[in-house]
């Protein structure tokens, strides 16, 4: 199954690159999925996207990414933006009405749809049909659905706190990362914010920076420059106070990488 590499099917450059386009499966189909394509993530964060889409084509399913999909609503939420943040979710219920399962590729994304209960008429039902992209792929890998490649290589973990703290995922980073061939170090056992927290690196720079700067020394102390996270406020976050020489990474790319 890993053989096969069929050319995804994208609309092209500038953004959207997803919203309004679907995917075939590789070999047998399975089902299909629907993805969120997002905001922040659909601009700046399309190497992920494609990491996550071909690595569930290669798991047997039909990615679809509905094209009347709008921004989750989280960083409307987090500044006071209620009004906008509801009329988000209340898009999206619409949006992704009829499928089984919506695929989310940033943590904070996830978390924040995972509440979509309290915005909008209909938002428990599609929140209950949420899932991030770590916990189903690490079934997947679990199912023995996708492959699991040799090997021990160290890597530093950085857990967000919208996926350790607010969705409660913390094995499954770590179980894909082994699956891709590393040894997961942990920089942080309690799992401070990295100071991002969505526009709060706007709204509070001062702290934000000296989070962002403890995240870094944290890092730097384990010697490795390879770091894995799965939110993409952390990765510019880390990205902003680490060197260059360090690779800030979602573990779906470096899995990807791995099995491809």
């Amino acid at each position: 199954m890993i053989g096969k590499t069929e050319a995804l099917r994208t609309v092209p450059l500038p953004v959207p690159t997803t919203a309004g386009s679907e995917w075939l499966p590789v070999g047998e189909p399975v089902g299909t999925l629907a993805f969120l394509s997002g905001c922040v993530m659909d601009a700046w964060y399309s190497d992920t996207h494609v990491a996550v889409i071909q690595v569930l084509r290669t798991a047997g399913y039909r990615v679809v990414a509905p094209s009347l999909q709008t921004c989750c609503g989280a960083l409307a939420a987090h500044e006071g933006a209620a009004y906008d943040a509801a009329a988000m979710a209340a898009e999206n219920v619409a949006a992704f009405a009829g499928y089984d399962r919506i695929v989310v590729d940033s943590a904070g994304c996830s978390a924040h749809m995972k509440g979509y209960g309290h915005w909008t008429d209909g938002g428990s039902d599609l929140a209950a049909r949420i899932v991030d992209v770590t916990e189903f792929v690490a079934s997947l890998i679990a199912e023995g659905e996708l492959p699991a490649v040799e090997g021990e290589q160290p890597i530093a973990v950085q857990d967000p706190c919208h996926l350790r703290h607010a969705q409660r995922i913390v094995a499954e980073p770590r179980m894909i990362l082994r699956a891709a061939g590393y040894a997961p170090i942990e920089i942080d056992p309690d799992g401070m914010c990295c100071g991002a927290a969505g526009a709060y690196q706007l709204s509070h720079p001062e702290v934000s920076r000296e989070l962002g700067l403890i995240k870094a020394r944290e890092i730097a102390a384990t010697g490795l420059t390879r770091v894995a996270s799965a939110n993409p406020g952390c990765e510019m976050q880390l990205k902003t106070y680490l060197g260059d020489e360090y690779e800030v990474k979602h573990p779906i790319e470096l899995y990807w990488a791995a099995i491809q």
